[in-house]
């Protein structure tokens, strides 16, 4: 838990997380431009877009939309407003390298995973949304689960809230600061998917399943020191262009284990990896 340790506590406390969650919640609900006013060049790009290709200029307003929230989140609040640094939130560029490699890894072990599986079940068949989809509309997808949700959501509610919800527990309950911090701020993540809330499980389920998805997303980069390891996870257990066929629930569950795998190998891992 030592990542904690170096951040530095937003310029206005706790207030900032307060103002950051309201401004959030009002971005999820909005259905003006004000979200994506931001970036507006790619809403237009979509907008001249849909008429030859639909799934793409959806793809592309999703996008903005989520890289708005980034900007007045992340940029607007937590920098220009907090004064939190990009290492405050986790963000070490430096460790771009290690994390891609992981997320290869994750994402080759995952795809060898659900093949397998596919071929034990007596059929091996390419990914239906490669015949329904353009490879446009399939790489705008891509970067949209992955530098889209993946990287606003990981900055958000895991770089942002955790070490602001650590310095506020750290003056009350010294010991026990990083867990609490985790617990009580995924919290805000899971109830963050009410709005648009599409779990193939009833209500208070999902809610578990999200908030438990949130601390070990967290814990993924507590324990790596490498916030962008979050972010590759993240983006694979949300992205659906996996290579082959597989039952519903399938992929998301092979990858959140591979995943699991990971974080609890980590250690030994970076060690070998060292060497």
């Amino acid at each position: 838990m030592r990542v904690l340790h170096g951040t530095r506590r937003a310029r206005f406390g706790l207030a900032c997380v307060a103002a950051a969650l309201v401004l959030n919640y009002i971005l999820l609900t909005s259905a003006g431009p004000l979200v994506s006013l931001p970036a507006w060049p790619l809403v237009r790009l979509a907008q001249q877009l849909e008429p030859a290709d639909p799934n793409l200029a959806a793809t592309l307003h999703y996008l903005a939309a989520t890289w708005g929230r980034l900007v007045w989140l992340v940029v607007g609040l937590g920098w220009a407003v907090c004064g939190l640094r990009a290492r405050d939130l986790g963000l070490r560029w430096g460790g771009w390298k290690e994390a891609l490699r992981a997320t290869l890894a994750l994402w080759a072990a995952s795809e060898a995973i659900l093949a397998a599986a596919s071929a034990w079940r007596g059929g091996l068949e390419w990914n239906p949304l490669f015949h329904r989809l353009s490879p446009a509309a399939v790489a705008a997808g891509a970067v949209y689960y992955v530098f889209g949700v993946a990287l606003f959501e990981e900055a958000f509610y895991r770089g942002l809230l955790v070490p602001q919800f650590f310095h506020f527990f750290r003056a009350r309950f010294p010991g026990r600061a990083p867990a609490l911090a985790v617990l009580v701020s995924q919290l805000f993540f899971a109830l963050s998917h009410l709005p648009h809330y599409s779990l193939p499980f009833p209500v208070p389920v999902g809610l578990a399943v999200l908030w438990f998805t949130g601390v070990l997303l967290a814990l993924m980069w507590l324990r790596t020191g490498n916030l962008l390891m979050a972010v590759g996870w993240h983006g694979l257990m949300d992205l659906p262009y996996h290579l082959t066929a597989a039952p519903a629930g399938w992929p998301e569950g092979v990858t959140y284990l591979v995943g699991l795998l990971l974080l609890a190998v980590w250690p030994r891992a970076a060690a070998w990896r060292a060497r």
